[in-house]
């Protein structure tokens, strides 16, 4: 950031934006010759905190008021039946697809994408084992070895999901996930593989974030044992066999989603890096549209980049944003 234009009573008496120019060096790298230009831009002006903690935006001293939200991570749910309660769970990432877990009364534990329909949870379980390259996790014999060790009677949950679902291995659970996710299209192994994996394995897509991932491991590992962002093969191993223990025991309650602990405060910082997201996201469009029609020798950064796209994200959640 450079200096500010104008200082903060100017910016006032003026009807002016208290705002900073943001200065980025950006690299092009010419991948067919590994020719590299690197120049420095000005990516827009950024409105700048005063010191009384608020944003002076055309002349109008505005405050961001932070926000209380159900933080990231896992809750477990129950459902009353007939006098007993049937357990489920949810994964709420930070951003990404939920995932819902639920027991039926005969035992067989689904789980919704996105609620989409519902799918066997061990179709996820494949799909998690062979995104992972976890070996010996495809036949159902494999399946139950992995929660042998919870007792006897956990077994028949395992059993009741594995009998209700037409999956032999993990190319059928792919198939069966992704007609639930896109009903009507044509499940060919390739499609059902990279939208699944794509749903869950990259960062830009999925992410339970720094505060999701400490709720997460204090609940099912109850040590913050794992710092990755995304979802692995032994969280939802993890997650089924607390569904399966809370489902055997008379006692259990299910969490509390209105106790503060499982609230987290974002404040304004956090508010506006979700739009800075959406403005990068917007920006990267306008550059790759660019950069297929313009011309590979002579192109640089500067033409390539649309800094107005990122500075109007930020601008619109001063002007309507509810918490502005």
């Amino acid at each position: 950031f450079d200096e500010p234009k104008y200082d903060e009573e100017t910016s006032w008496a003026k009807d002016l934006t208290y705002e900073a120019p943001l200065r980025a060096k950006v690299k092009l790298i010419n991948n067919h010759t590994k020719e590299t230009k690197e120049v420095e831009i000005h990516l827009g002006d950024f409105p700048i905190m005063t010191s009384r903690d608020t944003f002076i935006i055309n002349g109008v001293e505005r405050v961001v008021v932070s926000q209380l939200i159900r933080s990231a991570g896992i809750y477990f749910t129950a459902e009353a039946y007939r006098g007993r309660k049937l357990f489920g769970a949810k994964i709420i990432p930070d951003r990404g697809s939920w995932l819902e877990f639920s027991t039926e009364p005969d035992g067989f534990i689904g789980v919704k994408i996105d609620r989409h329909r519902k799918a066997a949870v061990t179709d996820l379980l494949r799909i998690f084992a062979d995104m992972r390259g976890v070996k010996n996790s495809e036949s159902e014999e494999d399946i139950k070895k992995l929660f042998a060790d919870i007792d006897t009677g956990s077994l028949k949950f395992i059993e009741a999901t594995l009998k209700k679902s037409p999956s032999k291995n993990s190319t059928d659970s792919y198939a069966e996930i992704y007609k639930r996710l896109r009903p009507g299209d044509l499940a060919t192994p390739e499609n059902a593989k990279s939208l699944i994996n794509a749903m869950f394995l990259r960062d830009d897509r999925y992410g339970l974030s720094a505060a999701g991932r400490y709720k997460f491991n204090y609940r099912l590992y109850s040590d913050d044992v794992k710092k990755t962002q995304s979802l692995d093969f032994e969280d939802i191993v993890l997650t089924i066999k607390e569904i399966i223990k809370l489902n055997n025991n008379p006692d259990a309650e299910p969490d509390d989603i209105d106790h503060l602990g499982n609230r987290r405060i974002k404040a304004v910082g956090e508010l506006l890096q979700g739009r800075l997201r959406v403005g990068f996201m917007r920006l990267r469009r306008t550059a790759v549209d660019r950069m297929s029609t313009s011309d590979v020798n002579t192109v640089s950064p500067v033409q390539v980049i649309d800094a107005r796209r990122l500075v109007a994200a930020v601008k619109e959640f001063f002007m309507t944003s509810q918490l502005s």
